[in-house]
């Protein structure tokens, strides 16, 4: 039976970890759950570690990206089969994450995003945002030959083939720089449909000014993992 660890990267997320372990408890018990507390200033880490549950602490605020890659690095030192990532803020269901898993065996693949958007649903959010998700989306299509159209979910499950690469890569968000360096070394990403409820607590790390220095950065990241992989063609 595959060992797999559900891994919640957490800022600042007091208002609302509590009821999200509790999900995951209650809709998968036998999988194994992480926090990776990433410089919360607002008492998340000690009230992890009073509900009983594992919790690295991180000193600082290092990033989204960073502080998946601290647990990816847990999974990968400890053995684990599959590695998921879900969020902190109340957004994605527990009741997919078996969904996710059992799809890396149906498709025989490397990752499964959650995807809010799969299957012609429409993008919602501000229209900047928007904007912002169809072009990335393209822009998965331009560099792998298959569409991705949920390059920003949070919620995705990974085989531990790709656990490695992902830990020594560089990468601000786990979205479309991850996907497009995964693809171009040869790995299979896919999209499995899902849906999200509305944030109750706390607030996006998506701000009006993120909403322009996000795709400046992604776009340069993305850059920076394509010559990654073809540096060494060329060598």
């Amino acid at each position: 039976m595959k060992r797999a660890l559900v891994i919640v990267p957490a800022y600042n997320e007091a208002g609302s970890i509590g009821e999200v372990l509790a999900q995951i408890r209650e809709a998968i018990p036998g999988v194994d759950r992480l926090v990776v507390n990433d410089g919360s200033v607002d008492g998340t880490g000690p009230l992890v570690t009073s509900l009983g549950e594992r919790c690295l602490d991180i000193a600082c605020n290092i990033g989204y990206g960073p502080a998946l890659q601290t647990g990816l690095w847990y999974a990968l030192r400890r053995g684990y089969d599959v590695a998921v990532f879900l969020d902190a803020d109340g957004q994605h269901d527990p009741e997919d994450v078996p969904r996710l898993i059992a799809a890396l065996d149906e498709w025989d693949c490397d990752m499964v995003i959650g995807s809010r958007y799969a299957g012609g649903r429409p993008y919602t959010g501000p229209f900047a945002r928007r904007v912002g998700q169809q072009v990335f989306s393209w822009l998965t299509q331009a560099a792998m030959g298959r569409r991705i159209y949920d390059t920003t979910s949070g919620l995705k499950a990974v085989r531990a083939s790709a656990f490695r690469l992902l830990v020594e890569g560089t990468y601000m968000d786990f979205h479309t720089e991850v996907l497009i360096e995964l693809s171009m070394r040869g790995y299979d990403v896919r999209e499995l449909p899902i849906s999200m409820h509305e944030r109750k607590h706390g607030q996006s790390m998506h701000s009006w000014k993120s909403l322009f220095e996000y795709p400046l950065k992604t776009m340069f990241l993305t850059l920076v993992a394509a010559v990654n992989v073809l540096l060494p063609r060329k060598s």
